[in-house]
């Protein structure tokens, strides 16, 4: 099924571009980067929990005189499912990133910082979230259920940092659900909260790029690719962690810990071996091990 589907329009006196389509909502670090480039076989169990993905709408974009601040803002129609009820809301969603530090591809430090909102409106009245267990075939045992609800404020802060062969990301993202009645006992609303931070090292040398127009990291190619030389081979970490009880809400944590020893064959060719343990509240720890072989063209 064809994903990013969509038409954009610059006018010809530079000023923002339209689009309008099927996309990914201006919204977390994460979500921005392809799969394709990502350190792990699967994004933060944080980030698919609260985040929004692909859906239908219209977006207006741009990037300042300089290029060092990009914003986004657009309207969507809840087309796949977030909260697994198809086409059933509607939300504004909007991202605003700058470069507090901007590097070349030398040694000095890329520091890129970034805040996005969205309000989601769901008109059948019901608001779901849920997080699997650090990855994507896993069951997912932290789960709000349906709530009954008139609105939902999703509210996301990132940070992404590169110096040499180091890199290093995270994402702060929270959720404020309003809850239905609104005379119920134990308050109007509920808020939920999820984090991670993740850091990779090359140790044969290079640089994880990064994209000026995604805002975000991008396609790594090794120094010496296979058969010419060894490729490039990664060392990475993660830590996230999801909690989905609020209020009179006991949907549940988890916290989950993923190591990932990555070689990139060619920019793209790479094999992807994680290691991942998540403890959810209550349940006991739940290890997992995968094994990717990812080729793109």
């Amino acid at each position: 099924m064809p994903t990013d589907v969509f038409v954009e329009a610059t006018p010809n006196d530079g000023a923002a571009t339209f689009r309008a389509g099927h996309f990914k909502e201006p919204f977390s670090l994460s979500i921005q980067q392809s799969s394709n480039y990502h350190a792990f076989v699967a994004r933060p169990a944080a980030v698919t929990a609260l985040a929004p993905g692909r859906n239908l709408g219209f977006m207006v974009h741009d990037r300042l005189p300089g290029d060092r601040v990009a914003w986004a803002v657009g309207a969507f129609r809840d087309s796949d499912g977030y909260d697994m009820r198809p086409g059933s809301d509607w939300s504004l969603t909007g991202r605003l990133t700058g470069l507090a530090r901007d590097a070349d591809e030398g040694s000095d430090p890329l520091l890129h910082l970034g805040v996005a909102v969205s309000h989601r409106q769901p008109t059948a009245d019901a608001v779901r979230l849920r997080g699997r267990t650090g990855v994507r075939l896993a069951p997912r045992q932290v789960d709000t259920g349906w709530l009954p609800a008139d609105g939902m404020r999703l509210l996301g802060v990132e940070f992404l940092f590169a110096r040499s062969s180091l890199w290093l990301q995270g994402e702060l993202l929270s959720a404020q659900v309003d809850l239905l009645p609104a005379g119920s006992p134990e308050g109007r609303s509920a808020r939920f909260d999820a984090r991670y931070v993740e850091a990779g090292w090359f140790f044969t040398g290079e640089r994880k790029p990064y994209s000026r127009s995604g805002r975000s990291f991008t396609r790594l190619r090794p120094t010496t690719p296979v058969p010419e030389g060894r490729g490039a081979w990664e060392l990475a970490a993660r830590w996230d962690h999801i909690d989905l009880s609020g209020g009179s809400v006991p949907g549940g944590s988890q916290q989950s810990l993923s190591l990932a020893l990555n070689w990139y064959l060619r920019s793209n060719l790479r094999m992807l071996a994680n290691y991942v343990s998540t403890d959810p509240d209550g349940a006991g720890s739940v290890e997992h091990f995968g094994l990717l072989l990812h080729f793109d063209f």
